[in-house]
């Protein structure tokens, strides 16, 4: 176990040197500094925190869990999508269903995927519209 904790702590070193050397962090600072200077009011400052922070932990999960990350920014997108075609749809949920992965679970399974899947709708609807505003304002 220590061996895998080791090699995890040496990853993410490594990663974070990465970083550096691209230039990760100024690129961020400067984005950061683009939006809030198009921001005119104070209460937008946090929103603008809030979405370089996010940000920074997408791209360290995305770094570390490439294809997890990859399979999460593929639902964010249909999400995007439905969001943008009909804000008021009635069944978005019914439009991200697997439906070969649906028509595989039991019934108490079925519950579990709907319950994981709006949750995960949730989410990613709340980060559209906080990044909407935040480019936006």
């Amino acid at each position: 176990m220590a061996e895998k904790e080791y090699s995890e702590l040496k990853k993410r070193a490594l990663l974070a040197k990465q970083r550096l050397k691209m230039g990760y962090w100024q690129r961020l600072c400067e984005e950061k500094q683009k939006a809030l200077e198009s921001m005119s009011d104070n209460g937008n400052v946090r929103a603008v925190c809030e979405l370089t922070q996010e940000k920074v932990r997408r791209d360290e999960h995305k770094a570390l869990c490439a294809e997890k990350a990859d399979e999460e920014e593929l639902f964010y997108r249909k999400v995007c999508s439905i969001l943008e075609t009909d804000e008021n749809t009635l069944n978005p949920i019914g439009q991200l269903i697997d439906k070969g992965e649906f028509d595989r679970l039991d019934e108490n399974n079925r519950q579990r995927y709907i319950l994981r899947l709006s949750q995960k709708f949730r989410e990613m609807r709340e980060r559209y519209y906080r990044e909407r505003t935040g480019k936006s304002g």
